[in-house]
């Protein structure tokens, strides 16, 4: 079983802090008393400026600012040489940084293609291997890579969104299971359910869309509970508990033929909206 971790006065970086998701997890771990390593692209340096120092003032922590487009050749690497740097260890990695696309897989432009893949995949991958070493050799710390409740099922209009969140989760338990025995890291995702944030609204994604409907909640009461269950060591962490009884429930015991059905019945809704949206983009 582990150990809780001890978050007071270690630091935390947090990929994609500027907004969302990623905002809610730094204030979260803020008020553990963690230090923040908030990390955004350049784009975002007033709203990451802005919000450093609101985390200082309200919980009297260390913050700093880094930006980066972990899409980048070397992006990932030059990123931890920096931090190391200027910083010196980091003891809890959060890898939240990501895009999402909605729409046929077929109409997809390649050029989002391939910033998802290596922005959802590859650079989780490499943080994940640059910033872990030290935490084992010190035998503290943890990574928390933010997967999704789509990665327990394939999602039709968001197919490569879901690949690469199963891609994450497959890697994240596999990387866990690597530990040594008795280690005191603690390696996890969080599986948030549709979560209505500037992700969601970048995407296109319509707030009538069933699966959404059916599972959406709120950022503060995501990272709240997602928090916790990483503090507690857990392997991975749906919020809510209906969304744990439909997607877990779902991905366990329903098989693999029939889930695929109930997913095409849902995003039949589709079949109006999405070349409408195709056309505007």
């Amino acid at each position: 079983m582990k150990v809780a971790l001890i978050l007071k006065g270690k630091n935390v970086l947090v990929t994609g802090s500027a907004m969302g998701i990623g905002k809610g997890l730094s204030e979260c771990f803020a008020r553990q008393r963690a230090n923040i390593i908030l990390v955004d692209l350049p784009a975002q340096k007033k709203n990451l400026e802005y919000w450093a120092t609101e985390l200082q003032n309200t919980f009297q922590i260390k913050t700093w600012t880094f930006y980066a487009d972990l899409t980048g050749s070397n992006g990932p690497e030059q990123l931890h040489k920096q931090i190391i740097q200027q910083v010196g260890e980091v003891h809890v990695l959060v890898n939240n940084a990501g895009v999402c696309w909605f729409g046929r897989y077929s109409d997809m432009p390649l050029d989002r293609l391939s910033g998802m893949i290596l922005l959802n995949c590859l650079a989780y991958a490499k943080m994940t291997r640059l910033f872990l070493p030290a935490m084992i050799k010190r035998n503290n710390g943890g990574v928390l890579n933010i997967s999704s409740v789509s990665a327990f099922q394939p999602v039709p209009t968001l197919g490569l969104y879901a690949a690469t969140k199963a891609f994450t989760q497959s890697l994240t338990e596999a990387v866990r299971a690597e530990l040594p025995a008795g280690s005191k890291v603690t390696v996890s995702t969080l599986n948030p359910p549709f979560t209505r944030t500037h992700l969601i609204d970048d995407a296109g994604v319509p707030s009538d869309y069933i699966p959404i409907k059916m599972s959406f909640m709120g950022v503060e009461e995501v990272v709240s509970s997602g928090v916790k269950a990483f503090i507690r060591g857990k392997e991975r962490y749906v919020p809510g508990l209906h969304n744990q009884i439909l997607y877990l429930g779902l991905s366990k015991f329903i098989p693999r033929s029939l889930s695929n059905k109930l997913s095409r019945l849902l995003t039949r809704q589709l079949s109006d909206f999405v070349p409408a949206r195709l056309a505007s983009l």
